[in-house]
């Protein structure tokens, strides 16, 4: 008798090991699992929301040049900011091995949006989250964008921000990391995916990526989608721009992404989506023109716009109410408009 009951623990304790294996709370942020669809992944689980420390760096006209830290958890550091729910609130994410506080060009995209727009700007920093092996930091992505959820509810609860007027702009991981933040949070406005990542995210679920249910509107540009670049080549959004057919970009060398650490070395192509976006936001008007496929459209079949038009990719696409998978050609340099 006594051995059955030695047994019958033992065999309790391994089921709740196992079970615990597979599943990690935090907090507000709820659970996470390694079950379908989320298996795909490696490295479970992500790390802790203290361990990742992700930041939020305001920026608006009254203080481009020297940010200001949110934290979701001290109202007063959004009331003595300067926040206002009256205009309408950008996130910018970064992606792998990145971080915020560091980045050229999401200071270079900052300084843009706010040359054109009253805006509150937040350049997110999850640094500490995206600076471990490739594997991990893609489970970490899925904590990351439910702590930004929660930061949007702060901001509606305290200020009555509305989910309507908030943008997401995430490179690479930082695409589903938006995925994650909008699937978490309904109602947010918009999601702009710059390549989003590729390894991965391959042949997975929608549930595990950046997808069009993420927001009201999701627009993605595609630079080094092919089966070996570092940018998922399946469509994700309301409207998904191929520039130069999505894959090598003009001017620079093909991509070859480490089977073993994924963009341990990021792909020129991979990052060249960050100039086409930020000079869409100022200087050029790249028009995309729908079409099935890049071979139809360098030859001539897909040079005319449909009733709803042709949109600009990048940061104005949402001026067009057209949808499906757009195709255009750039430079090779800067401005990328002339070619």
């Amino acid at each position: 008798m006594a051995r059955l009951l030695l047994v019958t623990l033992c065999l309790v304790c391994l089921s709740w090991q196992q079970v615990s294996a597979e599943s990690v709370c935090y907090d507000d942020l709820g659970c996470f699992s390694n079950d379908p669809p989320f298996d795909v992944f490696n490295s479970f689980p992500p790390k802790s929301p203290d361990y990742i420390n992700t930041e939020f760096l305001l920026y608006t006209r009254a203080n481009t040049n020297r940010y200001l830290k949110v934290d979701r958890t001290d109202a007063s550091s959004l009331q003595s900011s300067t926040f206002n729910s009256g205009r309408r609130t950008v996130f910018i994410i970064h992606g792998y091995t990145e971080k915020g506080s560091e980045s050229i060009w999401m200071r270079d995209l900052k300084d843009a949006l706010l040359a054109v727009e009253n805006l509150n700007v937040f350049i997110i920093d999850w640094g500490n989250g995206a600076r471990n092996l490739y594997g991990q930091s893609v489970q970490n992505t899925r904590v990351v964008g439910r702590v930004i959820a929660r930061f949007m509810q702060f901001l509606n609860t305290e200020t009555g921000a509305n989910f309507a007027r908030m943008h997401i702009i995430g490179h690479s991981l930082g695409a589903h990391t938006a995925g994650y933040a909008g699937a978490f949070q309904s109602g947010i406005g918009r999601i702009s995916g710059l390549d989003p990542a590729g390894p991965y995210y391959t042949s997975n679920d929608p549930a595990c990526r950046l997808d069009a249910s993420d927001a009201i509107f999701v627009d993605v540009i595609h630079t080094d989608a092919e089966a070996v670049g570092a940018g998922i080549v399946a469509a994700c959004g309301h409207m998904d721009f191929y520039p130069n057919s999505g894959k090598e970009q003009p001017g620079c060398p093909p991509s070859l992404v480490d089977i073993s650490d994924p963009l341990s070395e990021i792909p020129c192509s991979h990052v060249r989506v960050l100039d086409l976006y930020i000079e869409s936001v100022t200087q050029c008007d790249f028009v995309g023109y729908p079409c099935s496929n890049w071979d139809k459209f360098v030859n001539g079949q897909c040079t005319s716009c449909s009733w709803r038009g042709c949109p600009k990719m990048g940061y104005w696409a949402d001026l067009s109410s057209a949808s499906g998978n757009f195709y255009l050609q750039t430079g090779a340099k800067s401005p990328f408009c002339n070619f």
